[in-house]
């Protein structure tokens, strides 16, 4: 069945386009910090107003939605849901184009499901974006975009696309490819598939240029792989590497500095083996997911220290939940958090990197991750603090709708 309309936020007079949220606790993430009886006014999906009750007045007869803490709606800032399905099957599952180590042409708008009813899943747990793209298989996997988890399509959802280049080094690519006699077989096979593909965009690139300037000799064939990777290499669009290792997140940094490209880290289990080098690189970290599970030798020395230990270092930083295999195919990123924020972040750093941090990282930061005027008005309603687990959501707003409502 299709996903139920949004329920509006009601306000006197009829109208739905305006609504007050009035919160004992209101963690903006923005300029004005946290305040104590905080209110937020929206209208028309966008936020109007913020501050206190004393600054503020209300109009009188304003039906208001109260909650004890409020925060701005989470932010996932890189997994695979709305490309892969809650039911695990062959049907809903569009997150992995293994049919060749250089992927570079896939769009994960082209493959976003607005209906996907994981995107409800995450939904009840206040995540209102999620940085979503094809993983985990290729060396090269394609284009990523930033989408809500609640729109009537996915011109309604997409935030950002494309929002980055996705890159993966480690043991998947070598694993699958390698089971079928192809390259890459190696760690070494997977880096230099990479550098081939980079070596051959910037030459591309070259050639295009020459023949646009000049008009002289044939123009170069298109080739949609090397054609997106054209804004890569002019460092107009993010290359993320997942990588896990500390060897394979040097090789990430090796890789990004030979091209001059605008890199992000993603993954970084091993990251607090080498965060004297991720400092000096400049480059963030997606890290996460903190709860992964030891599956081989290239997790092994996962922590839930590990995004604490980045921030030490000063080191941009949000969280992420990867790709998982099992059913329902995706962790929630506010969990995640939680179990980050008990284990060396702290309060506000953990829930900075779900939502400002995350916004920033991303470069969409003009429209959700803080509770500002402007905004888009995303914003997530708790009975307690969001890192207790007898904390409940009770209700959602995603542009100005009021998409969860547990009353």
């Amino acid at each position: 069945p299709a996903r139920p309309a949004p329920q509006q936020a009601p306000i006197l007079g009829g109208s739905a386009s305006k609504v007050v949220v009035k919160a004992r606790r209101l963690h903006t993430m923005g300029p004005l910090g946290s305040i104590d009886k905080g209110l937020i006014f929206i209208e028309d999906g966008k936020i109007k107003a913020v501050g206190s009750e004393g600054a503020l007045e209300i109009p009188e007869g304003t039906q208001i939605l109260e909650a004890a803490v409020v925060t701005p709606g989470l932010i996932d800032a890189h997994g695979v849901a709305g490309l892969t399905g809650i039911f695990n099957v062959r049907a809903d599952q569009d997150h992995d184009e293994s049919s060749g180590p250089v992927q570079s042409a896939l769009r994960a708008i082209d493959g976003f499901n607005p209906e996907e009813r994981l995107l409800d899943y995450l939904l009840s747990f206040g995540i209102t974006a999620v940085h979503t793209g094809p993983s985990p298989s290729n060396p090269i996997a394609g284009q990523s975009g930033v989408f809500k988890t609640w729109g009537h399509s996915v011109t309604d959802c997409t935030v950002r696309f494309p929002a980055a280049m996705l890159f993966t080094l480690g043991e998947r690519p070598k694993s699958v490819y390698g089971a079928r006699h192809q390259a890459p077989s190696t760690r070494m096979g997977t880096a230099a598939v990479i550098r081939r593909a980079l070596n051959r965009a910037r030459e591309y690139g070259r050639s295009l240029d020459r023949w646009k300037q000049t008009g002289k000799g044939d123009k170069p064939d298109y080739d949609a792989d090397l054609e997106a990777l054209l804004p890569v290499i002019s460092g107009k669009l993010p290359a993320m590497f997942t990588a896990h290792r500390e060897d394979d997140i040097l090789t990430a940094v090796r890789l990004a500095r030979e091209f001059g490209l605008h890199a992000i880290l993603d993954a970084a289990t091993e990251g607090y083996l080498v965060r004297n080098e991720i400092a000096t690189s400049g480059y963030p970290v997606i890290a996460g997911p903190g709860m992964l599970r030891l599956g081989g030798l290239e997790t092994m020395n996962a922590s839930l220290e590990n995004p604490a230990l980045l921030l030490e270092k000063k080191i941009p930083l949000a969280l992420g939940t990867g790709y998982e295999s099992y059913v329902p195919k995706t962790r929630v990123i506010l969990f995640e958090a939680g179990m980050c924020s008990t284990y060396g972040m702290g309060f506000d750093r953990a829930l900075q990197a779900i939502t400002i941090d995350a916004a920033r990282l991303l470069h969409v930061d003009d429209r959700i991750g803080s509770i500002e005027p402007g905004k888009d008005a995303d914003i997530v309603l708790f009975d307690g603090n969001p890192f207790e687990y007898t904390s409940q959501i009770r209700r959602v707003l995603v542009n100005g709708n009021l998409v969860l409502d547990r009353k």
